[in-house]
């Protein structure tokens, strides 16, 4: 009756009642267990009916702003009485936990917002509770709980549907409770907690609702991967690469697509927080890793061979899902290898230079190729351009890394394998490629994407580089002299830094 009149006296008396019933449960601890049902009951009822309540008329114009301060007004006194009991007592808050974290109850979107100072206040008081729930039910019994509730959020929603979003606060939850836990208490529970994740990194929603979900599922992957040993970590990462599958160029499955960015997603996060622990574990595939490159080259590398691209290619750049097979899980994976790649450098390159440098060069000739790749312009690229920003091409953000210096690209890849690689030998014939596309007549953005990836591995070796600046010199004279007043700007950097380097002049060699 108080949602549905939302008259002010009856909403007072309602939150008086429930702030009345904080205090007391604060005050008295166990000695309210008797009246424990018919408090927590109602409260739970209620959340889940102002949530509701306040989705129906979110969108209403006509006294919504009286109505929506109602209606925050008890979801922040029942917070509040709820957060006592799970504070307070919390050994018998368990059997009521699985029903708050049903959907429309403490998960929901609306206890989320952070528009004014009364929606601060609520997603305030929903934080403590999910930290309440998440460190004092025991992780035996929570965890089975918050694995149910996450497979209610995602059979039961789609992207569409808002639903899927309240998964997004149990992983919250699920990585606090994980975090907290010893290795001992987890061990059981790993299956079910792998489950849940799997069950997120499948789940079928567009592309940037996969992002946002792939990001807090690392995370909470994370979270136990950090209890994990090296030895219980090679398995697990093992079973992953079973459930992702193999990549079939032949098909454009969406599934498979979902699978694979998942698994290259995760592999990344991994790295970057295992740094060389995790090298061991990306060993074992090498292999998948340049299937991608050489599928992702062949068929973003055919638009710019025209005709001489078979036709099997050239279908795999109509139509936007064999576009996103393609190029789906490229940016994750190139991410995963930039990481990689950059604690091996720091370690001094033995994973990089395995079987006597084949390893580096069956990686580089497809990362190479990528340089003069035509990326579909509808390509979805992380992070996403806001709307008022200024419009940047997919291939200026993918290949030369403009506003994806975080999420991975082409030219940092490229700058981390040359740094991992160390010695001359190897690095001819990442210069060679480099020139190439230096001089590539077409298309300035593949010149301008050369000679960038060019300075960045100036920048980053330094004086160890040097060796193969005369190779260099002829075609940035070339470019010195460039059309696109950028090119010639970055070209007149690499002649500058070389200078410095080799502390003399390098204007006699540019003539």
């Amino acid at each position: 009756d108080i949602l549905i009149s939302c008259f002010t006296a009856e909403t007072q008396t309602f939150t008086s009642a429930a702030l009345c019933a904080s205090s007391l449960v604060t005050l008295l601890n166990a000695k309210c267990l008797a009246l424990l049902p018919k408090l927590v009951k109602p409260l739970l009822t209620t959340l889940k009916s102002s949530n509701e309540n306040q989705r129906q008329i979110s969108n209403e114009k006509s006294q919504s702003d009286t109505i929506l301060q109602s209606i925050r007004l008890i979801q922040l006194s029942t917070l509040r009485a709820l957060v006592a009991v799970a504070e307070r007592i919390p050994q018998f808050f368990v059997p009521y936990v699985e029903t708050l974290l049903g959907p429309n109850v403490l998960p929901a979107a609306c206890l989320r917002n952070s528009h004014s100072e009364e929606d601060i206040a609520v997603n305030n008081t929903a934080e403590r509770l999910d930290h309440a729930i998440a460190t004092q039910t025991p992780v035996r019994q929570l965890i089975p709980i918050l694995s149910k509730a996450t497979s209610k959020c995602l059979k039961s929603g789609s992207d569409k549907e808002e639903i899927w979003r309240e998964s997004l606060i149990i992983f919250k939850i699920l990585k606090v409770a994980i975090t907290s836990s010893s290795r001992v208490d987890l061990a059981p529970l790993a299956g079910k907690i792998i489950n849940s994740l799997v069950q997120a990194y499948s789940f079928d929603c567009k592309v940037e609702a996969m992002c946002e979900l792939l990001s807090v599922a690392n995370d909470t992957m994370l979270s136990m991967v950090m209890k994990l040993s090296e030895a219980q970590l090679r398995p697990l990462y093992a079973k992953l690469r079973q459930w992702r599958g193999d990549l079939d160029q032949s098909s454009s499955d969406s599934d498979s697509v979902r699978k694979r960015n998942a698994f290259w997603s995760l592999s990344a996060a991994m790295s970057k927080e295992l740094r060389s622990i995790f090298l061991p574990c990306l060993s074992t595939v090498v292999g998948d890793i340049i299937k991608e490159l050489e599928f992702a080259a062949s068929c973003l590398c055919v638009a710019s061979k025209s005709s001489r691209g078979n036709k099997r290619q050239r279908l795999l750049l109509d139509g936007d899902s064999n576009t996103y097979s393609a190029t789906g899980p490229l940016q994750s994976l190139l991410l995963c290898l930039e990481y990689s790649l950059k604690a091996d450098a720091h370690d001094g390159g033995n994973w990089i230079r395995n079987d006597e440098g084949e390893r580096y060069r069956k990686i580089l000739q497809p990362l190479g190729k990528l340089l003069i790749a035509s990326i579909p312009q509808d390509c979805f690229i992380m992070p996403p351009l806001e709307e008022d920003s200024k419009p940047i091409s997919a291939y200026v953000r993918l290949i030369q890394g403009v506003g994806t210096e975080d999420h991975g690209n082409v030219v940092s890849c490229l700058t981390s394998l040359a740094a991992a690689a160390g010695n001359e030998q190897l690095w001819k014939p990442l210069n060679h490629t480099l020139l190439e596309t230096c001089g590539d007549e077409r298309r300035s953005e593949v010149r301008k994407s050369g000679v960038k990836c060019l300075l960045s591995i100036i920048h980053t070796l330094g004086e160890e580089y040097m060796v193969l600046l005369p190779e260099c010199l002829p075609v940035l004279s070339e470019l010195l002299e460039d059309e696109d007043e950028d090119i010639a700007a970055l070209a007149k950097q690499c002649v500058q830094q070389g200078e410095e380097l080799l502390g003399e002049s390098l204007e006699d060699s540019l003539r």
